[in-house]
């Protein structure tokens, strides 16, 4: 991995300035800009919140994970990556009456939960199917962006079985789009095939 790039491995342990705090469970990717704009971190603290921790604050990374340059106390403040929106009773008395509509019995509250991903971004959480131009090749493993732009250079790539699996890196040149939960490129199965094992040698 060249020195300038950040590996944003999925389910990689991630540390404040501080203490360890938790670990990848997203990478969040504007596919416009090409730019990796976000970790989501699930916190190791009890309830275990997941956390939408911009990408100006990853420092660095390595064996031992992904390092942030920001004390545990700010990595806690930052956005909680499910949100909840709370619709009273009142909210729905006021829209039985404005369509005029006779509800069967009192309405409830309720609570809906979504996830923070800005608008027009993708939120990898690992193990998507990857789909070349001729098939299935393989499951997303991470990403490696360039450390002061964020921009994407690569996905990892889990391709193989679970007997002889092999981790490719896939330039992100060959990123035709993201569809429908999976990632899709543009090269053939054999020009993935040919890309070299990095943990090889």
């Amino acid at each position: 991995m060249p020195d300038a790039a950040l590996d944003l491995t999925l389910s990689a342990p991630v540390h404040a300035t501080d203490a360890a705090v938790g670990r990848v469970e997203n990478v969040v990717i504007d596919p416009h800009q090409g730019k990796a704009t976000h970790l989501v971190v699930r916190e190791d603290a009890l309830p275990n919140t997941l956390r939408l921790v911009p990408e100006k604050f990853v420092a660095a990374s390595g064996p031992d994970g992904v390092r942030l340059n920001i004390p545990q106390k700010r990595f806690a403040a930052c956005k909680q990556y499910i949100q909840e929106d709370y619709y009273s009773p009142a909210f729905f008395l006021s829209l039985a009456k404005a369509e005029d509509v006779k509800l069967p019995m009192a309405p409830s509250s309720w609570t809906v939960e979504h996830p923070a991903t800005p608008e027009g971004s993708v939120a990898l959480a690992g193990h998507e199917p990857v789909r070349a131009s001729d098939g299935k090749v393989g499951r997303v493993d991470g990403v490696l962006t360039e450390r002061h732009t964020g921009r994407v250079t690569h996905l990892l790539l889990r391709t193989g079985h679970l007997w002889g699996t092999r981790e490719v890196q896939v330039p992100a040149g060959l990123v035709a789009g993201y569809e429908d939960g999976e990632v899709v490129l543009s090269a053939t199965k054999a020009e993935v095939g040919a890309l070299p094992d990095v943990h090889a040698g």
